[in-house]
């Protein structure tokens, strides 16, 4: 079980659950990254969980009801735990503008990488549905003052970024490319080559660079 997956666990508290509510959880976990949420339906759950669609429905009035008992401890916990976790780095890092890129692009894609079910599924319910879209940028206003700031203070110290270039504008051109080339190697072609994977980080990070440095 990945990293993300593991925190899920102790986020949700599974080992004060009953046995067949874990079980239900985890595997509604296992479908909805593998095939969506809305094409995974209940009788998956329960043939994967082993548990009858009864037990299911005793246990959550409805399958949105279980992907919010997923969804919620993942946007309340990813953003400020990894969030915060990756900025230290980010300052530890140091380094010319190039440098500071890279380090962040394989930060990122290798962190979505390692935990690619529990970033599909928040992926695809961002691009999927309004409700979850909102919990996301809700949670990312509350926290974008501790650490995007200071993320952003990072790459300006480097006095190499163009002057018309904002917060917003790096965050649209780095999370957009990382996050694209992240759902296409990993669901749409998987790619497991390194070689593969790295030769395209270095093109969106000259991607990322051309667009942000100054001339």
């Amino acid at each position: 079980m990945n990293r993300v997956f593991e925190d899920v666990d102790n986020w949700l508290n599974l080992k004060q659950m009953p046995k067949g509510k874990q079980k239900v959880i985890k595997a509604a976990m296992t479908l909805f990254s593998q095939y969506g949420y809305h094409a995974t339906s209940t009788a998956m759950i329960s043939e994967e969980s082993q548990m009858s669609q009864a037990t299911i429905f005793k246990y959550f009035e409805s399958k949105e009801a279980l992907l919010l008992v997923i969804i919620k401890p993942m946007i309340e916990h990813v953003l400020p735990t990894y969030g915060q976790d990756f900025v230290a780095e980010i300052k530890n890092n140091g380094g010319d503008l190039e440098e500071l890129v890279h380090f962040m692009a394989y930060d990122r894609f290798y962190f979505l990488k390692q935990n690619k079910d529990a970033a599909m599924i928040l992926i695809t319910q961002v691009l999927n549905d309004d409700s979850t879209r909102n919990m996301l940028l809700e949670k990312i206003e509350l926290f974008k003052k501790t650490f995007a700031n200071e993320l952003w203070s990072v790459l300006q110290d480097t006095d190499e970024l163009r002057d018309d270039v904002t917060l917003e504008d790096f965050i649209h051109v780095f999370v957009g490319q990382i996050v694209f080339y992240f759902v296409q190697s990993q669901r749409l072609i998987v790619v497991d080559d390194e070689k593969i994977i790295e030769k395209q980080l270095d093109k969106i990070i000259q991607n990322v660079i051309l667009a942000i440095r100054k001339q």
